[in-house]
């Protein structure tokens, strides 16, 4: 059962349009894992056998980058954004290079967990494939830990829109990279939790109207006491972001899958500033679903929907925010939708 402190802190307006249109993209069709392994100055070629079907239009990595010899003094390198990868398909086809794979601009340990479409206008899956990795080169030597390779293939886009504002709402001190906690806080955010119904690439890009933005994305689990934990990626509004984009703008493409419990958060940039109005566009090869529990209507987890849950909800009703127990559809508030959740369930025994 999810946790009360994980539940649903969702303050987005609304969905503005969930479609499936002619888009690229990608879909997850084959994932295979291999060894570890180090790239130093000499390029590491990794061929690995897939046995798809399906067309290959696209690749996917993931792996814990770690900096193996690193410039620990000064922190200049190597980065996980020096990683880069070229593939070769059974057939000769060769993508351009794939380079940043993803991270950061720093030492920490970084998780990829990256996809990029269009890389094969369409090849067969089925043979070798040849992965030739490259880093910044000596003496500085980056680890690949818990690697797995990815093929994916072209299906129609699905899009969903929000919008969400950080004006007001619950405090964090957020992170300002994937190992540091920034000092401008606490600030308002909002979380999206949410699972995927098709497992592949999926883009968020986020935009407010005016200042800066930030964004971020965990997976597992995700509490705002501990905002490290269980950091999978994070988008850069302030015009300075590895990937371009403009100030206002946050950006993260990851490969996430069916199954895993995934948090999309927006944060206000810092305290001196107010928050502001955002528009969050996700597009990937399937939908957002919410995250539900094992036992709907089940406020104090003790597994059995009963008077004590009812009186929960009623003993928070009206009420607002993060970790309410009366909050059993996770929507961030306590309602006449909670309440309906409990009557709807009254007497279920999830034990």
């Amino acid at each position: 059962m999810t946790s009360l402190r994980t539940r649903a802190l969702l303050a987005f307006t609304g969905v503005l349009a969930l479609s499936a249109g002619a888009g690229a993209a990608e879909k997850l069709i084959e994932t295979v894992p291999g060894p570890d392994f180090n790239v130093g100055g000499t390029p590491v070629i990794q061929n690995v056998a897939f046995t798809t079907d399906q067309p290959v239009t696209g690749v996917g990595f993931t792996a814990r980058w770690t900096a193996v010899v690193a410039d620990n003094e000064n922190g200049i390198a190597p980065w996980s954004l020096d990683l880069g990868v070229r593939v070769t398909a059974p057939d000769g086809a060769m993508t351009p290079l794939w380079k940043p794979i993803g991270g950061d601009v720093t030492i920490a340990d970084y998780p990829l967990q990256d996809y990029r479409a269009g890389m094969f206008e369409s090849v067969d899956g089925q043979g070798e494939f040849e992965w030739r990795f490259t880093s910044i080169g000596p003496p500085w030597v980056a680890g690949l830990r818990n690697v797995q390779y990815h093929l994916t293939t072209t299906v129609p886009d699905v899009v969903e829109v929000t919008n969400g504002s950080t004006l007001e709402g619950p405090t964090w001190n957020r992170p300002f990279f994937i190992a540091g906690i920034s000092g401008l806080g606490p600030v308002v955010y909002q979380v999206r939790p949410f699972r995927v119904s098709v497992s592949g690439g999926y883009r968020f890009h986020s935009v407010v109207s005016n200042g800066n933005n930030f964004t971020f994305l965990y997976q597992g689990d995700f509490n705002a006491a501990t905002p490290l934990a269980n950091l999978l990626d994070y988008g850069l509004g302030n015009g300075n972001a590895p990937n371009g984009t403009p100030q206002g703008t946050s950006l993260i493409e990851a490969m996430l899958f069916e199954g895993v419990d995934y948090y999309f958060v927006n944060s206000q940039w810092d305290r001196f500033s107010p928050g502001t109005p955002y528009t969050n566009t996700i597009t990937g090869p399937g939908e957002l679903l919410p995250i539900t529990t094992d036992c709907p209507g089940d406020a104090n987890g003790d597994g059995v929907v009963d008077f004590a849950d009812l009186s929960a909800v009623l003993s928070d009703f009206g009420q607002s925010g993060p970790d309410l127990p009366g909050d059993v559809n996770g929507d961030g508030e306590v309602n006449f939708a909670d309440l309906s959740l409990v009557l709807a369930n009254f007497g279920v025994d999830c034990n």
